[in-house]
């Protein structure tokens, strides 16, 4: 039998289900397998799973720096 956690959060009101859910037109996500890069044209709330090379795209955060390829 598991164990509850001594302190359980409140529960989540709408506009943080909204927040935490939404997708943002600009974000960007890359496989780290075979570089392929997808960018959200199209904004919305939701989830989103993006699978490339049998696996999840990571989010691209903004300032980071590819270790891939130098030109």
């Amino acid at each position: 039998m598991s164990k509850l956690p001594e302190e359980i959060p409140p529960e989540w009101n709408l506009d943080e289900w909204e927040q935490a859910l939404n997708i943002s037109v600009g974000t960007a996500y890359a496989c780290r397998e075979c570089g392929n890069v997808v960018m959200v044209t199209r904004g919305g709330v939701g989830v989103m799973e993006l699978i490339c090379c049998g696996a999840n795209m990571p989010k691209i955060e903004a300032g980071a720096r590819s270790e891939g390829r130098q030109p």
